[in-house]
């Protein structure tokens, strides 16, 4: 099955439906206690301390708990995790008694191949005799559990089901959707994608006029734009409701595609995660495409030192999966330690001397010269931006850290204001990476859009911390970062765009011209970029390999990209036990907390203005976006 554009031509940013309820959901076990078990919105702190223990049902409000479907469900709260068991459990009032197990309620069930595998059917028959179990609780006399049926409703939901994000970018649950949103296939180069309504029932946000059924099921005609098959009622109103909007223009006719799996991966790990939830082999034009498109050439791209010249490029390719494999074991197991003992300084030392060095593998010979390999990821490689992603957090949890246990001049402040530097770097080189790779695959719109919302918040972070405020005390004058509209760009026109966006919503992003606004934006931030840039990265070995986040021509060029020479590289650690000489190595202070904020409020902006294209003037991005800009004080 697969949704086409049924009437006209979709432009970039319009809501392609409306607000869809789903035909089944359920919170996943960790949220139980802290989210309402019906509309997903979080319950007040009160409502649900007591109860932090005891698995139960929690809701919001009376209309909420009208919701709960049956005790059977309770029961299923024993057999975690459950959230699947559940989400199935609620699907089956939508079941007749003659639904064949190949298609329930218009939805692929799946299960003739997902009980081909044996790791899956094992868990598909637990879960099938614990709902089983779980609904003899309610059943009338004579009735009797058909466990083909419990079965098909579990695959439907193990094929159907996706994940539920809440304003936090958390997954707390999941959700089934009709065929409106379901039937809608996947591409690794989708032309759309989908955002959540998390509210309680009596606070709903509005949807605009053109928030109507654009899309229809290939060779369904319709009638004044409403189709002519019915497909089955969601549950009664309640639960996370999802929107699908364009973004890319989508021609009438042309099918509608959203993505299943992280775009920023490689073919090879796109095509083994939907294999394995989804048993297909995505064949769209992007994993077809020979040979392999620039994105994916840089997202698996490693490079290899001390291998022989003569080597054949099956050997090649050997010790580069090898690599990989590597790699991301270690990145796995560095990541895995830090969550586990919550040592952001240690993670960031074995990830950055990863990044630099590359790993030594003394086990993997090359057969002629027995030389020792030598692997690095190359700086686009998709483990190297997920490293990035990591490091971000982790200097922003040091600093943090940092923070909250010194606050005098001086000492550990200093490091402090490093570690909050190498996060904002972290956090910027992200949305200049996915940018630059966005130029080639404009599908990674909703990935950019994160990346530079997050550098902006991470920019006017690091301008309001508190190691600015003890430069005051040395004879520094202290920045007062003044509201918002104090803050407007007359080069790019940036907060007008953002608020225009959200008054008017896609008409004005067309009349704007979203490659002029972008454009506008580079050129504004250009010299102002790379004044921040030099003052983040002072002592950071790996960073420094970066002259100018924005340009990655020189990754295309036969020079050593790891030159990593550190002569002239200023260590901001040093300073901790020298606040007075890192005062004065770090120069005008208050020009660079200016310049940091500002291009903070640049980054915030365009992140909001690419927020409003892909999720909408209604979303709770902009909400977001608007908040972290809007406020007074220093």
């Amino acid at each position: 099955m697969e949704m086409r554009a049924s009437e006209e031509d979709i432009e970039i940013g319009e809501d392609m439906t409306p607000s869809e309820i789903p035909l089944s959901y359920a919170l996943h076990d960790s949220f139980l206690h802290s989210h309402c078990s019906s509309c997903f919105s979080r319950l007040p702190t009160e409502n649900f301390t007591q109860h932090h223990h005891a698995p139960t049902l929690l809701y919001c409000s009376s209309i909420c708990s009208s919701s709960h479907f049956s005790p059977a469900e309770l029961h299923l709260l024993h057999c975690p995790p459950s959230s699947d068991l559940r989400a199935a459990l609620r699907l089956l009032p939508h079941f007749l008694p003659s639904s064949s197990t190949n298609r329930i309620c218009g939805l692929l069930t799946n299960r003739e191949k997902l009980m081909a595998d044996e790791e899956i059917s094992a868990h598909v028959r637990y879960g099938a005799k614990a709902i089983a179990a779980a609904r003899r609780i309610e059943m009338v006399e004579n009735e009797k559990n058909d466990a083909v049926l419990l079965e098909a409703a579990l695959c439907l939901v193990l094929t159907n089901a996706v994940e539920v994000h809440d304003n936090e970018g958390r997954s707390i649950g999941i959700a089934v959707y009709g065929p409106n949103f379901s039937w809608i296939n996947h591409s690794c180069s989708p032309n759309a994608c989908y955002r959540f309504i998390i509210s309680p029932p009596d606070n709903v946000l509005p949807f605009s006029d053109e928030s109507r059924l654009r899309i229809l099921p290939a060779g369904t005609k319709s009638d004044n734009g409403v189709h002519n098959i019915e497909f089955p009622k969601g549950c009664s109103g309640s639960g996370p409701r999802v929107i699908v909007r364009s973004i890319k223009r989508i021609k009438r006719g042309e099918e509608v595609t959203v993505a299943y799996t992280d775009l920023l991966q490689p073919k090879e790990i796109r095509r083994s995660e939907l294999w394995a939830k989804y048993r297909f082999i995505c064949c769209c034009t992007r994993c077809i495409a020979s040979p392999p498109s620039y994105v994916d050439h840089v997202l698996q791209e490693i490079s290899t030192s001390n291998l022989a010249s003569s080597s054949i490029s099956s050997e090649l390719s050997f010790y580069r999966d090898e690599a990989t494999r590597k790699l991301t074991d270690y990145v796995d197991e560095v990541t895995a330690e830090y969550l586990a003992v919550g040592d952001p300084e240690s993670c960031c030392k074995k990830l950055e001397n990863m990044l630099i060095n590359g790993l030594l593998d003394e086990q993997l010979e090359v057969r002629e010269g027995k030389s020792q390999l030598n692997f690095r990821l190359h700086p686009l490689h998709h483990l190297a931006l997920n490293t990035y992603t990591i490091l971000a957090s982790a200097y922003k949890i040091r600093a943090s850290d940092l923070f909250s246990l010194h606050s005098e001049v001086g000492g550990l402040s200093w490091e402090a204001l490093s570690m909050s530097r190498n996060s904002a770097a972290y956090s910027l080189l992200l949305a200049t990476a996915t940018r630059h790779l966005f130029c080639f695959e404009s599908s990674l719109l909703v990935s950019v859009a994160n990346f530079w919302t997050s550098a902006g918040e991470s920019l006017l972070s690091l301008a309001k911390s508190s190691a600015w405020d003890s430069l005051g005390k040395c004879g520094f004058p202290v920045l007062n970062l003044s509201p918002l509209a104090k803050h407007k760009c007359s080069k790019c026109s940036l907060l007008e765009s953002f608020e225009v966006n959200l008054s008017f919503g896609q008409d004005q992003i067309r009349k704007a011209g979203f490659d002029s606004v972008s454009s506008r934006f580079l050129d504004c931030i250009g010299s102002l970029l790379r004044e921040v840039w030099g003052f983040l990265i002072q002592g950071n070995r790996y960073l420094k390999m970066f002259k100018d986040p924005t340009d990655f021509s020189w990754l295309g060029k036969s020079v050593d990209i790891w030159d990593f020479d550190t002569h002239n590289d200023v260590d901001f650690n040093c300073w901790t036990n020298q606040s007075v000489s890192g005062i004065e190595a770090l120069g005008n202070s208050e020009q660079w907390r200016t310049n940091s904020f500002q291009l903070g409020v640049h980054c915030l902006l365009y992140g909001g203005f690419l927020a409003g294209i892909c999720y909408g003037p209604h979303s709770h991005w902009s909400s977001h976006i608007r908040s972290a800009l809007s406020y007074e004080g220093k």
